[in-house]
């Protein structure tokens, strides 16, 4: 389960686009965080994407894609034209008859093809209506949905609905989230549905699963988010969409995941013993964008709230820290395990561990947000060691961090949700000292 939020230019601090978007997947389902350069294709040229083959277009813009390690397509990404996205997951009662371009492809394709995020709903639309969806889109077994998504770019944001082959796209006007669910009436603005005299068909009403969107709280999480960017609009900064990102509902202090209901109304998301609740915040993107350039922030690490974000750029390598991709078992080398050993050691004394990490995270975090509003046009030279060395102190940071908790007694709790995480770190061959 996924949210996205996005605020406009005429809601934020910094009369920029702000966009974020929390990955959730499986527990062990690695993060991975890749880079590919603009490219130009031959006629007739197919793209592989999950489950099918498309025609590739002709020219694809360079992308930055956070991907579970599996799959071809991403849960969140942005281009070098400064459009970015999330998806959602989406409950849709169509049953689609065969494979087609699944969630995360939708997801990859518009970053990878959009020069706008009114080009990406078109785009979308016509992916969808010629290859419809389907298709499996889950690690562990075998488990479809259908789509949603919210797309920005440097002056205006779209959300997109797709059921099926069926597709609406919503302008927005100020501030928005999305989670789980249709959020598009008779209010589209770009449709497969019909508009007669005026009269436009409810897509939401149409299309959506309620027992399914209502399952997974989507509805309470996307309110939450919603409430949150209207409580701060006009004002809204990068440290405003990061705290969103890691909200653990309106008592932080006092929150702990062992403790917490199966159904959250929040937005960070932390798995639980339950099958219907293995779903977790294994990475999440944050997006600056206006016309001088963009800028993308990703944690690059599970856990919102006991991760930190750091900045990317386009038209420059990516940081030493991601060269080493991660998979789902544990690796020494990959940046998403390293954090591994801090995260799965802390949320055995969540209450008791977060509060360094966090007050350690936030002072460097705001350091490089502070440090970073001068660098959409300066030389690569200066991005390159800007985006190094924001990595390195990230990574110096967790370290010490994960010294740190390791000398402290940790109050291991038992129950069902040690035995959970002690059942995943025993599948990601992971060992974590108690």
């Amino acid at each position: 389960m996924c949210d996205t939020i996005v605020a406009l230019k005429n809601s934020t601090s910094t009369n920029s686009v702000l966009l974020a978007k929390s990955a959730d997947t499986e527990v062990n389902e690695a993060e991975q965080i890749v880079k590919y350069p603009r490219r130009e294709y031959t006629e007739g040229t197919a793209a592989r994407t999950t489950h099918i083959k498309i025609p590739q277009a002709k020219l694809t813009y360079e992308v930055i894609l956070g991907r579970s390690f599996w799959a071809w397509g991403s849960e969140l990404g942005a281009n070098e034209l400064g459009v970015s996205v999330g998806n959602e997951a989406a409950f849709s009662n169509q049953k689609n008859e065969k494979d087609g371009v699944c969630c995360l492809d939708l997801c990859r394709l518009v970053v990878e093809r959009s020069t706008s995020a009114k080009n990406a709903a078109e785009i979308i639309g016509q992916l969808v209506e010629e290859f419809g969806q389907g298709g499996n889109c889950q690690m562990m077994g075998n488990f479809a949905f259908d789509t949603g998504l919210l797309v920005a770019d440097t002056d205006e944001a779209y959300i997109i609905n797709c059921a099926g082959k069926e597709w609406a796209a919503k302008k927005v006007s100020d501030v928005y989230a999305i989670s789980n669910r249709y959020q598009i009436t008779n209010d589209w603005n770009l449709s497969s549905l019909k508009n007669d005299n005026g009269s436009k068909q409810n897509f939401n009403e149409l299309f959506e699963d309620t027992s399914k969107s209502n399952g997974v709280c989507a509805s309470d999480r996307e309110n939450r988010a919603q409430q949150i960017l209207e409580q701060r609009k006009g004002n809204i900064s990068l440290r405003d969409m990061a705290d969103i990102m890691r909200d653990v509902g309106d008592d932080p202090d006092n929150y702990e995941p062992d403790k917490a209901e199966l159904k959250q109304n929040f937005i960070c998301m932390h798995a639980k013993p339950h099958p219907d609740a293995f779903w977790h915040a294994t990475g999440a993107m944050i997006t600056d964008s206006n016309e001088e350039g963009i800028i993308v922030w990703m944690t690059g690490t599970a856990a919102n709230d006991l991760s930190i974000f750091k900045p990317l750029f386009f038209d420059i390598p990516l940081p030493q820290q991601l060269k080493y991709l991660p998979r789902g078992t544990y690796d020494n080398k990959s940046f998403w395990w390293k954090h591994e050993k801090l995260h799965r050691k802390a949320i055995m004394d969540y209450k008791a561990c977060k509060p360094e990490i966090r007050e350690k995270f936030d002072e460097l975090e705001i350091k490089f947000f502070n440090q970073s509003s001068n660098l959409r046009s300066a030389p690569k030279k200066e991005k390159i060691e800007f985006t190094q060395y924001c990595w390195d102190e990230a990574e110096k940071l967790t370290e010490i961090l994960t010294d740190n908790i390791n000398k402290k007694t940790i109050a291991v709790k038992s129950g069902p949700f040690v035995d959970m995480w002690d059942e995943f770190n025993k599948e990601a061959g992971f060992q974590i000292t108690k």
